[in-house]
């Protein structure tokens, strides 16, 4: 065998030459690998000029509108520097601090949502894998809420939480209310809202986790029983440590997810909420874009919005994947 039969090093214009005609045309054939990268490509080319058109293109978009104060048309009228990012933080010492605010109740909306979710979401799975009788059904009632979207989950528990249905009077006499609804009272409107989303997110969660149950080897869970463990040490030390990729799935998801919940909050209160207690950073960008029509302050918001994202998928990731045990 020669020396360029077995070599990777490209053929000179005199070894070429003198190559049999089937080598030559081998050689000068680009390698297999870019074809497959070229027909991957051709396959993936809807999607990505889908998201070309219609994700980043505007995101890139936003980004350079946050610099400028556009007119009511959105076309730039001059540039603004970093005034908007200052004004939403509330580093200008104007003293507003109705943005900061809204930051803040998307995160106290987030924890009450995410931890909510994973944790109904996992003992409904837990119930799902029992083998009992007719459990295929109560697996089709727990998935329920996927089919649903959250407009028309909305609007089924604005109809629950509505003064004329009286569904949830009961709690409101419970608590002392001085209200009708327990979307009209400050400390409840947050909580009344969270627990809707938490619903509506049940059937996504449910099959996730039920997926990733079904995923662990019985020969563990039997060779545990073996050595004598009980059901809560089955838990706690084999189900809930190889569930921990699933979880957190679940978690960055969840919370990206609670930090753009817009529909639930506009249908079921559809403005700041009772002393401002359901101002979301979301509902306050669009209240911006499309009420105010202050396309630039808008776009800045939803950078930030972005990078408070970005960070915190970041912190949890690097956090969380510590603790997570891959098979």
């Amino acid at each position: 065998m020669s020396k360029q039969a077995w070599s990777n090093e490209p053929a000179q214009p005199g070894e070429m030459l003198a190559m049999p005609t089937a080598a030559r045309q081998a050689a000068a054939r680009p390698p297999r690998q870019w074809w497959e990268f070229g027909r991957a490509l051709l396959y993936m080319s809807p999607a990505l000029l889908l998201l070309l058109a219609f994700t980043y293109i505007p995101f890139l978009r936003s980004i350079w509108l946050s610099f400028f104060v556009t007119n009511p048309q959105g076309d730039t009228v001059r540039f603004n520097d970093v005034r908007y990012y200052t004004r939403i933080l509330n580093l200008d010492g104007s003293g507003r601090t109705e943005y900061l605010r809204s930051i803040l109740t998307t995160v106290y909306f987030s924890l009450l949502v995410v931890p909510l979710g994973i944790v109904f979401a996992l003992a409904l799975a837990l119930l799902a894998t029992l083998r009992v009788r007719a459990i295929a059904v109560f697996r089709t009632i727990f998935t329920s809420s996927i089919a649903i979207s959250v407009a028309s989950a909305s609007v089924i528990w604005a109809l629950i939480y509505s003064p004329n249905t009286r569904a949830t009077q009961w709690l409101i006499d419970l608590l002392h209310l001085n209200a009708n609804s327990l979307l009209q009272h400050p400390a409840t409107a947050l909580f009344a809202v969270a627990f809707m989303t938490t619903w509506t997110s049940l059937g996504f969660n449910f099959i996730v986790t039920l997926a990733g149950l079904q995923a662990i080897p019985h020969d563990i869970y039997e060779s545990a029983r073996i050595d004598g463990a009980n059901n809560w040490a089955l838990f706690r030390y084999i189900t809930l440590p190889l569930l921990t990729p699933t979880l957190l799935f679940l978690i960055l998801i969840s919370t990206i997810q609670s930090f753009q919940a817009f529909t639930q909050f506009n249908v079921l209160i559809g403005n700041e909420g009772p002393a401002n207690a359901t101002d979301v950073f979301v509902f306050a960008i669009f209240t911006a874009f499309w009420k105010d029509n202050r396309y630039g302050f808008a776009s800045a918001m939803s950078v930030v919005l972005f990078l408070i994202l970005f960070v915190l998928t970041f912190i949890q990731y690097r956090l969380l994947d510590r603790r997570v045990h891959y098979q």
